[in-house]
């Protein structure tokens, strides 16, 4: 299932982003950066969230696919990896118990329970609930992809991987020097990163 990055909400939240990042309070960097991403489309396909062995990080991958739109012509697509590593605190995380036999009243339920499904499991009268909701904290955001792009295309080339290069090149054909400039920075201590497909 693959999901448009480029929506309202994400714009608003990466054009402040890049006025806090680059420090430009003047409307030209805004004004830019919209313009360009009218004309860009970035898709995601549904993340994968893993846990590590020892239980301390949450790591999620998902395909980016980045494509321009010229002249009512597609044009062609570059895809990337995105890899991100979380760490987690599971003394923090809201683990609950819930009985169901002391649960009367779906409204007393601090869980929201709708009373339509039975809460016990095949081993005990009890049900494990774990909320995740922090998962959706570290899917990807515009300004993340578009900070990580803004690395990758001034990434020198003094290496061996032909693939890198590659897509470094057609990153450049797709986005002009000034076009690219106009992307937010992110932190270099991001934990976070887009590998070539």
């Amino acid at each position: 299932m693959k999901k448009d990055l480029v929506t309202r909400e994400e714009i608003d939240m990466c054009l402040r982003y890049a006025v806090r990042s680059n420090d430009n309070s003047d409307g030209s960097l805004q004004e830019r950066l919209s313009t360009l991403l009218d004309k860009t489309q970035i898709s995601l396909d549904e993340p994968i969230f893993e846990d590590s062995i020892d239980s301390t990080r949450i790591r999620v991958t998902c395909t980016v696919t980045i494509s321009r739109n010229e002249q009512g012509k597609d044009g062609e697509a570059i895809r990337f990896q995105y890899i991100k590593e979380t760490p987690v605190d599971y003394s923090k995380v809201p683990i609950r118990l819930r009985d169901s036999s002391s649960i009367t009243d779906p409204t007393s339920s601090a869980l929201g329970d709708t009373g339509s499904h039975n809460n016990y499991n095949t081993i005990g009268e009890y049900t494990v609930i774990e909320s995740y909701d922090e998962l959706e904290n570290i899917t990807p955001k515009l300004y993340e992809i578009l900070g990580h792009l803004k690395k990758a295309y001034f990434m020198p080339e003094d290496f061996s991987n032909r693939l890198v290069v590659d897509r470094i090149h057609k990153l450049r054909k797709m986005f002009s020097k000034d076009e690219i400039l106009s992307f937010p920075s992110i932190a270099l201590s991001d934990k976070a990163g887009l590998i070539p497909l």
